[in-house]
């Protein structure tokens, strides 16, 4: 009698049970959940995981941040949240081949970048895992930046003298320095309070940024480059065993909709806002002056180093860096 009972029951369990259970995973949000990452890449990305798993997989990007953007890397590591984004310049230490897309005068636009960024990891630095202990699901490039100013325009090399210049990036330092400034170290938000504090007398950021962090009024020059100084490289992961214990369907259907594709669509996004952002920069009456001839050519110069460093590092993780940057910049320039 118990055992029929308890066979019953467990039969009764069995069907009132939803078919499959729902996966929720915690995208940790440090950016303002009104930032174009989040409103035109990440969430309606997470979207598209839910529909193409049938909602037996939910994203949900937490209301605040749980801890500082350097941290990412050992958040999703030690299981704090179950998928992160983050630049790899924040940590530089970590990502020195995936740093490649940092490396200035590569680019104008974003989404080629970002899309050469995601080829050439796959193809040269895979082995090397950089992003140990994730899965690896995008890779994106900003849109390429340029040097912002409140007070006086940067108009030749003795205008950098002195320069107080944020940035999030350790090569924003590593330009700043080389050129005569000083380099404040602060990731995008905090970097944009700093100007308008009086701390810094500008920052590194690209033309999007401008409008995302509310710059109109404080910033009254830029500096512009026919291909950008510098860009901030970003990643998306999601903590390995987290990634393992889906369905092996589960992982194909976000496969499909992530790697070069997300790549290329956050770097599309990118693009379309800093467009938009530009009309701003416009409405600002900000003086843009554009690096050109001799002075665009001491500025390649002064920096050229930090191609060398580079090459330096790829060489000291067994990569023909030389191989890479030169792939990474083939794609860029035929890419249509």
């Amino acid at each position: 009698m118990i055992r029929f009972f308890c066979l019953t029951l467990a039969s009764f369990l069995a069907l009132s049970a939803p078919a499959s259970a729902q996966t929720v995973l915690r995208l940790n949000g440090w950016l303002p959940a009104t930032h174009p990452i989040m409103t035109r890449t990440l969430k309606p990305w997470a979207d598209e995981v839910n529909k193409v798993t049938q909602g037996r997989v939910r994203i949900e990007v937490t209301a605040s941040s749980m801890g500082p953007p350097p941290t990412q890397v050992d958040m999703v590591r030690d299981n704090v949240v179950d998928m992160v984004f983050s630049v790899h310049g924040y940590t530089p230490q970590r990502f020195v081949l995936a740093r490649v897309g940092e490396l200035p005068f590569l680019s104008d636009l974003s989404e080629p970048l970002s899309v050469a960024l995601w080829r050439v990891t796959e193809k040269h630095f895979a082995a090397k895992d950089e992003h140990a202990g994730m899965q690896l699901l995008a890779l994106w490039a900003a849109q390429p930046g340029r040097v912002w100013t409140s007070k006086k325009p940067l108009k030749t090399l003795k205008d950098w003298e002195g320069m107080k210049l944020a940035g999030g990036a350790a090569i924003n330092v590593d330009i700043s320095k080389a050129l005569g400034g000083v380099g404040l170290r602060a990731a995008g938000p905090q970097a944009s309070e700093m100007v308008r504090r009086g701390v810094a007398d500008g920052l590194f950021i690209d033309a999007s940024s401008f409008t995302d962090f509310s710059l109109a009024g404080t910033i009254k020059h830029v500096l512009d480059f026919p291909k950008g100084i510098y860009s901030a490289t970003f990643f998306l992961g999601m903590n390995k065993a987290k990634w393992n214990a889906l369905s092996a369907e589960d992982r194909a259907a976000i496969q499909k909709i992530s790697g070069e594709t997300l790549s290329r669509a956050a770097g599309r996004n990118w693009d379309v806002e800093a467009a938009k952002s530009r009309e701003n920069v416009k409405a600002a009456n900000v003086e843009v002056t554009m690096a050109g001839g001799a002075y665009l050519k001491e500025l390649e110069d002064k920096l050229h180093f930090l191609e060398d460093d580079w090459l330096k590092g790829a060489q000291g993780a067994g990569i023909d860096g030389k191989a890479a940057l030169n792939e990474l910049r083939s794609i860029v320039n035929a890419y249509k």
